[in-house]
């Protein structure tokens, strides 16, 4: 009896590792995708009138920029990913020069996956939301 528990055990670690595993790398695509995203409308916006957001996300995101995403432990991170699709969410919503749409839709769906990753994603993303504003108009004034 002692080896079918031991087996068991083994088989639900394993079950949970490739769980694991897919969800790191479903925030990696995501944050790829946000990432292509990103440099899609860069030549069409002035990104340094969006340095207090930047600045905001940055204090996240560990040895490289937003701008310059690298390291595993950015790019498959849930808070990183939440705060490029805040991100582009603010930078989408001030720009009024050019029409951004199709931009929007494809934000739009991958918020929607975003916050479906897991339970905690959507209040990690209301509560970086409400702090990236307050730190953007202490910045202001």
């Amino acid at each position: 009896m002692p080896y079918l528990n031991k087996d068991l055990a083994r088989t639900l670690e394993l079950q949970h590792k490739r769980s694991v595993r897919g969800l790191f790398l479903k925030i990696q695509d995501l944050n790829n995708e946000c990432t292509m995203l990103r440099k899609r409308i860069v030549e069409h916006i002035d990104l340094t009138q969006y340095s207090d957001a930047i600045d905001y996300v940055n204090k996240y995101v560990t040895h490289t920029s937003i701008l310059n995403l690298k390291f595993i432990t950015n790019t498959q991170n849930l808070e990183v990913v939440v705060l490029h699709a805040i991100l582009l969410e603010f930078i989408l919503t001030s720009e009024t020069a050019q029409s951004f749409d199709y931009e929007n839709q494809l934000l739009e769906g991958y918020i929607e996956e975003i916050l479906a990753l897991n339970e905690h994603a959507p209040t990690l993303f209301a509560n970086h939301k409400e702090k990236m504003l307050q730190y953007i108009n202490s910045q202001i004034t």
